[in-house]
């Protein structure tokens, strides 16, 4: 339904372009569908495939499987085909629709062919690495995060060859690392590309094989890992004498800021396991560096390095990305989890009233999450600031710096409406769905699949209009209503689960 919606605003943003003859008409739907496709095969395999092994570990059946004649490959490749069954028929459902821009003049039948050869191989790669992560880890959020960050980073990264090949002025070579990244297979499957300086094809093919060998590679190490890693923690390989308290950090257990379980025993209890992962507070620090130092160079090197404020750019959203996926994992974790054994029943038969135990769920969010909610302000204002002060550096009219002030600060607003939404609507998502996964999915489509589908048609408003300032406005006008939007769904489940969290677990 999603891709559906988004082709038939490809469709629309393809008639409706304004100045575009009829023969380009068709590469921009094209570009629209390669687009949102690529976007599906890259992050599904966190949505996917990412708890296919590590839920068995987790229910103790894993043990099982190994009491069969199969092996361990076996396994992963059964998984991964029972998981990947779903958005396989959805995908293939949906290779007709990009045949339909050769209609419309400009395209060629090959590179349509070659488009749908790379969503395919970047499923295959997605689905790949979920299973590994899934083999290796035990915890659904790690597992996911870990997914998502490792396709965002093999997409992204080799491509810095050739920003500094636009920093120093020399020649940027596409040979070498930007072949590791499937943005790359994407960008190359274009006819233009693709027969550009006789070295496109070759760019091409030896991206698309790269894609298939890591792909093959890492179903046959998690094929081989399985059966390891479960014998070892079978056979008991571990420390025989208890571990002493005073020996584990207070810091793996919980937040610097919980309360002591005396003073807060409902806070305690909402704050367990929501410290952050050391891996991925390097990763966050990492990509703060690189963000600041893009920004840097675009507005005070002497020439025109508008790919690094573009970088900038898509760095600040890569970090509004993980920060809303870290948030809405740990929203639907504790309360399924407890629900799911049992220890939420037997708190709710306790005298403690509703209220209590939804204020402790979203107090105990916002302390471990107000940290990255105030980077994220922060990048914002940054952005918008070099903005203000070094537009005619980045050689900005007054329309486009309108514009980027829109999306700057309506990024703003809508960072604070998203945290509220997913933390009230996570805590009822997770009491209504069966998996966890299918409650992250439900609050990712009404946070965020929602209000993007609102802009592809907001900025489809926006092209037919022919000043620059009203277009700006239009922008900023749709991070306010998308922000009223996520508002009004916060309210209504605050007060449906102010006091009546016990009645929405019993209907759950």
């Amino acid at each position: 339904m999603v891709f559906s919606i988004g082709a038939t605003l490809a469709f629309a943003f393809g008639m409706l372009w304004p100045h575009v003859s009829r023969t380009h008409r068709g590469m921009a739907v094209l570009v629209c569908l390669s687009i949102a496709g690529f976007i599906l095969s890259l992050f599904t395999g966190a949505y996917l495939t990412a708890d296919a092994v590590s839920a068995e570990k987790r229910e103790g059946t894993l043990g099982l499987l190994f009491l069969t004649p199969m092996r361990g490959w076996q396994i992963i490749l059964g998984k991964m085909a029972m998981h990947s069954l779903q958005v396989g028929y959805a995908l293939l459902g949906a290779f007709p629709v990009f045949f339909l821009p050769i209609l419309l003049g400009g395209v060629g039948w090959n590179e349509v062919v070659r488009i749908l050869v790379v969503l395919v191989l970047t499923l295959t790669l997605s689905l790949a690495c979920g299973m590994f992560f899934s083999t290796v880890l035990r915890e659904v959020r790690n597992a996911v995060l870990a997914t998502a960050l490792t396709m965002l980073l093999l997409t992204l990264l080799p491509w810095g060859q050739v920003l500094m090949g636009e920093l120093f002025g020399g020649r940027s070579w596409m040979h070498g690392l930007p072949q590791l990244s499937p943005m790359t297979t994407l960008v190359y499957a274009f006819e233009s590309y693709f027969r550009s300086r006789k070295i496109g094809h070759s760019i091409f093919w030896g991206s698309a094989a790269w894609l298939a060998v890591a792909s093959m590679a890492l179903i046959i190490i998690s094929g081989w890992l399985l059966p390891r890693i479960w014998r070892k923690s079978e056979s008991g390989e571990r420390a025989l004498a208890p571990v002493p308290t005073t020996a584990i950090p207070r810091r793996k257990r919980l937040p610097k800021w919980a309360l002591p379980m005396d003073k807060a025993p409902l806070l305690w209890l909402a704050a367990r396991d929501l410290c952050e992962a050391p891996w991925l507070r390097w990763i966050r620090w990492i990509a703060l560096f690189f963000f600041a130092g893009s920004l840097l160079i675009s507005a005070t090197v002497k020439r025109n390095c508008h790919e690094f404020f573009i970088t900038a750019f898509c760095t600040s959203y890569v970090l509004h990305l993980i920060a809303r996926v870290q948030l809405l994992l740990a929203a639907t974790r504790r309360l399924h989890e407890d629900r799911q054994s049992g220890a939420l029943e037997a708190i709710v038969v306790t005298p403690v009233a509703d209220y209590e135990l939804t204020h402790a769920h979203h107090e105990s969010l916002w302390h471990s999450f107000r940290r990255q909610f105030l980077v994220l302000l922060a990048t914002n204002l940054t952005l918008t600031s070099a903005v203000f002060l070094a537009f005619d550096h980045l050689d900005m009219d007054h329309g486009t710096w309108a514009i980027f002030c829109a999306f700057f600060i309506g990024g703003a607003v809508l960072t604070y409406a998203d945290f509220a939404a997913i933390r009230w609507l996570g805590l009822r998502e997770s009491l209504r769905k069966q998996t966890q996964l299918k409650a992250v999915g439900r609050v990712f489509l009404m946070v965020f699949v929602i209000p993007w589908v609102a802009f592809g048609l907001t900025f489809l408003c926006a092209i037919q209009t022919h000043g620059q300032l009203l277009v700006g406005f239009i922008f900023l006008a749709w991070a306010l209503v998308s922000s009223l939007y996520l508002g009004a769904l916060t309210s209504a489940c605050h007060r449906k689960l102010r006091y009546g969290f016990r009645r929405h677990l019993a209907e759950g």
